[in-house]
């Protein structure tokens, strides 16, 4: 049986890694903010009918971490991050479709010091990660049988991502400050659209899911992975060097959680899928920039 899906929020990193690795035995239907107006409950139903939607995959977030602590784009973040989301949940129920909502390692305060599990306490500590939360209780409130999928720090060759702004400044030979002390796991948006697919595919998952590549990193780790493999490429700028910082030595808006790993094995196993390292996956977000 072929499965019919709706992704909302196509033009972010996922939503086109989706498009790119969806399986032979599906047809979806993409949609970003000009097709589909999220916040709109009436658009979002007719998109879901139209298409006569088996499961919605919805990508779309308001990412302007920084922006969000502003009165005014906490208002536009609450809109997209906390109501929308209950909006699709309730179209989806309504229509008897699945949904797979995408959330955030930001809804932990990143005051642990082993990895958070799916049932780990909520506290976010900025805006951002306060309306991911709203999203993902809505979610809940209006289906329950949705599947909540928090990832983190993901990366492409495409968007906009910390990946490709190492780039940029590297072979461009500007040296580079890095903080050190944050503590996470990057996660190719490849790896977590055939995390996505799968899930789709099988209607037995429910509930909350965490997904990132495997292992753990800071900053620092990850812009020396670009750094190792620009050298390799013979693409590294004359001057280019990384220098590790701490956080307070770049003080932004919001305030980030210092340590953010997921605990993921048990959503691994559940999905049937083990990403591969991190490293693995910045690499290859690095050649796609590079070959661009």
């Amino acid at each position: 049986m072929t499965l019919r899906a709706l992704i909302l929020g196509a033009n972010g990193q996922v939503g086109q890694a989706l498009q790119r690795g969806a399986p032979r035995d599906t047809l979806f239907t993409a949609h970003d903010l000009n097709e589909t107006n999220i916040c709109d409950r009436e658009a979002v139903s007719r998109a879901i009918d139209e298409c006569r939607a088996d499961v919605v995959i919805n990508c779309a977030a308001y990412t302007r971490v920084d922006d969000a602590e502003k009165e005014k784009e906490a208002e536009a973040a609450l809109a997209v991050n906390g109501v929308a989301p209950g909006l699709i949940a309730e179209a989806a129920a309504k229509a008897g479709a699945r949904l797979i909502h995408l959330s955030t390692d930001y809804v932990f305060d990143g005051r642990a010091h082993s990895p958070y599990p799916p049932d780990a306490q909520v506290a976010p500590i900025n805006v951002y990660g306060t309306t991911k939360l709203e999203g993902e209780r809505r979610v809940s409130a209006a289906l329950p049988s949705s599947v909540i999928v928090r990832t983190a720090w993901v990366h492409s060759g495409t968007g906009v991502n910390f990946i490709k702004t190492v780039v940029r400044l590297l072979t461009e030979g500007k040296p580079m400050r890095v903080v050190d002390d944050q503590i996470g796991t990057p996660t190719r948006a490849a790896h977590l659209a055939e995390a996505l697919w799968r899930i789709a595919l099988n209607d037995s998952v429910a509930g909350v899911l965490h997904f990132t590549d495997a292992g753990v990193a800071s900053w620092y780790d990850v812009a020396g992975a670009v750094l190792d493999t620009l050298q390799d490429r013979g693409r590294l700028g004359a001057g280019a060097i990384l220098a590790p910082a701490r956080t307070e030595h770049f003080p932004r808006p919001a305030l980030r959680p210092q340590y953010s790993v997921l605990d993921k094995h048990a959503s691994w196993a559940a999905i049937g899928y083990t990403p591969p390292q991190w490293r693995e996956g910045v690499i290859a977000s690095t050649m796609e920039l590079l070959d661009a």
